[in-house]
């Protein structure tokens, strides 16, 4: 497409005698091109067909989205993107919550053609959820964002799991000792150039929350053994940066979602040693910490849960019209 258009205001006209565009290439939510076909909000318009002889068609890209506050192995939401650009070979989902936006763990730059679905474990809880899809060529271009959804995933419970582990997440109750105090601190030091009477600052800005309390229940020793392994076991070392998923109606005052640097978690009696009951009461602080690459993820639904349920590959696709049905069955995951 010819560049360098003016910025889009209000009644703003823009006539082009001679566009210049190849095979492949896509036009978003500006524009008209050829006849009656002219991209909307969340469409696009592309071309097919010999230099001068080409047909503009509209690309409407949809995106299913499933709340699932009952999902195993904790709530998450369900993505299914369809009728992506003929052209796609990866595609970016993104979330937008909270005045955020993130990319979609294991689903950045993911193979795909005309359609991908996925997962979003670190959906927050209580608040509307935006999802867009960007799509990508096989050279690597961007074709833009696309598509638009919202949902939002109401769940009471506060959620806990490490990013790199949501078979390990586990539902928790913040005591009235946690979160008593967020703070976020600029990053600034005072220096005292010679001949200066006042200091001068030099600062790298505000830091995200820091060192706040995350005091958290269980109310079983199943739930508590889950605490203990959110930093890894002796089977298996993790990152300490914990996703914490406040529930939809607690007023805790932390982002949504909240990844936080857990260095150590310190397990104490409630009322276990007592032997009237089975609750435990965990102290942790935390310090706000990007979580890791959203590129980095462990799908719960592989091979294993699949060969478990059908015996036979005709089985398998006699239950399932499409590849895209069989990388959907989320409910054979236990």
């Amino acid at each position: 497409m010819v560049e360098d258009f003016p910025s889009k205001k209000a009644g703003a006209e823009v006539t082009i005698s001679a566009p210049v565009i190849y095979e492949g290439s896509y036009q978003w939510d500006f524009g008209y091109l050829d006849g009656d076909v002219s991209p909307g909000p969340g469409e696009a318009v592309g071309w097919v067909g010999a230099p001068g002889r080409s047909a503009s068609f509209r690309v409407t890209p949809e995106i299913d989205l499933k709340p699932v506050p009952d999902g195993t192995p904790c709530p998450y939401v369900e993505i299914v993107a369809r009728d992506l650009p003929p052209s796609t070979s990866k595609v970016t989902i993104w979330r937008t919550a909270a005045g955020r936006t993130t990319e979609v763990r294991g689903a950045v730059r993911a193979s795909a053609s005309d359609a991908l679905a996925r997962v979003d474990y670190e959906a927050p809880f209580g608040v509307p959820i935006t999802y867009r899809v960007e799509p990508f060529t096989a050279s690597g271009e961007s074709l833009g964002l696309v598509g638009l959804s919202e949902t939002q995933l109401d769940v009471e419970e506060t959620w806990v799991h490490n990013p790199l582990n949501p078979a390990g997440a586990v539902a928790v109750s913040f005591r009235g000792s946690a979160v008593s105090g967020v703070s976020r601190p600029m990053d600034a030091e005072v220096h005292h150039p010679i001949g200066r009477r006042v200091g001068v600052v030099v600062s790298s800005g505000r830091r995200g929350v820091t060192d706040v309390s995350l005091d958290v229940m269980t109310e079983t020793l199943e739930a508590a053994d889950r605490v203990a392994a959110l930093l890894g076991d002796e089977g298996a070392e993790t990152t300490p940066v914990l996703c914490f998923r406040v529930g939809a109606n607690d007023r805790v005052r932390l982002p949504r979602p909240f990844f936080a640097v857990v260095p150590d978690i310190v397990e104490s009696s409630f009322d276990y040693t007592k032997g009237t009951g089975t609750k435990i009461a965990h102290s942790m602080k935390g310090t706000e910490a990007a979580p890791p690459a959203p590129g980095l993820f462990i799908p719960l639904l592989t091979y294993a849960h699949l060969n478990a349920y059908y015996a036979t590959y005709a089985a398998l696709n006699a239950d399932n019209a499409t590849y895209l049905a069989v990388n959907t069955r989320y409910d054979l995951v236990r």
